[in-house]
């Protein structure tokens, strides 16, 4: 999970600076890679504190990121820097993909990603 967890970290990071510097491509980088470096975060370090079955991790993380995303509907989210880097700032249909797309990455990096998988059921 730390390994997963710094991946994700350098992921959001660099999608971040190509946002922040304008270059081509910068809402897709941005936007949606960032949106699924996030989620990959989110699921390392539940995966660091709790032990449940990567089924049950990824379902709290996805409860987390569609709370975050029903926030930013509902325009309760803040709009500072930090509040915007964390959390967003608009509702956007395609964030829910990303975050789709970040927690079936992030299962996969656990269960498949090792030298000896480990047996992931549902």
């Amino acid at each position: 999970m730390v390994w997963l967890a710094a991946a994700a970290l350098v992921v959001g990071a660099v999608s971040w600076m190509w946002g922040t510097l304008a270059l081509p491509g910068r809402v897709v980088i941005r936007g949606h890679v960032g949106d699924v470096a996030a989620v990959g975060f989110v699921y390392a370090l539940i995966g660091l504190i709790w032990s449940a079955r990567p089924a049950v991790r990824a379902a709290v993380t996805a409860a987390i990121a569609l709370a975050i995303e029903i926030a930013q509907r509902g325009g309760g989210v803040s709009d500072g820097a930090v509040g915007e880097l964390v959390l967003g700032r608009h509702f956007d249909h395609w964030d829910l993909v990303a975050y789709a797309v970040g927690i079936a990455l992030a299962v996969a990096w656990e269960c498949y990603g090792r030298s000896q998988p480990m047996a992931c059921p549902a």
